[in-house]
């Protein structure tokens, strides 16, 4: 890759769908281009004040675990299946009967010649929440799928 010394456009991207979770990168990747929005991509550590007796002039602000919130994926809902989509349906349908089976999610962020620049792989993700949009006798707006996943951590790549 190039070094880029502008910002990316972040309209260009592609998700990737392991068949397991820890598979390498190029060994079981399923691509999944059809999502139309990706959002939930951050970090946050929370802290837990803290007041040291005798002490007056300040609180300590002490560090706690990193906090990730939800990875939330958009597309158009269509009336066909796919793997994602397989495997967010056995999620919900069968529960914790066979065990949630938790996947890693790679978003990467493409150039204008379709090549990945940087990417985020998100471990352990599992679908924790799916609705699809309301629907209006006088509207004339897609019918949008919206998926939430959980995952434990994510890190962030130049490829």
């Amino acid at each position: 890759m190039a070094d880029i010394n502008y910002p990316i456009p972040g309209f260009r991207f592609a998700v990737y769908l392991s068949k397991q979770s820890g598979s390498t990168a190029g060994e079981s990747r399923k691509y999944d281009n059809s999502f139309m929005e990706v959002s939930g991509i951050s970090v946050e550590m929370p802290t837990e004040e803290f007041q040291e007796g005798g002490e007056n002039r300040f609180i300590h602000r002490l560090p706690q675990p990193l906090k990730y919130p939800n990875l939330v994926l958009k597309r158009g809902k269509c009336a066909t299946s796919s793997s994602f989509v397989d495997w967010c349906k056995e999620t919900f349908e069968v529960g914790f009967a066979s065990g949630i089976k938790p996947k890693d999610i790679t978003v990467m962020l493409l150039g204008e010649d379709q090549e990945p620049l940087l990417s985020w792989t998100f471990f352990n993700a599992y679908p924790v929440k799916w609705s699809v949009s309301g629907m209006k006798s006088q509207g004339n707006e897609l019918s949008v799928e919206s998926i939430e996943l959980a995952y434990q951590r994510y890190e962030e790549s130049l490829t």
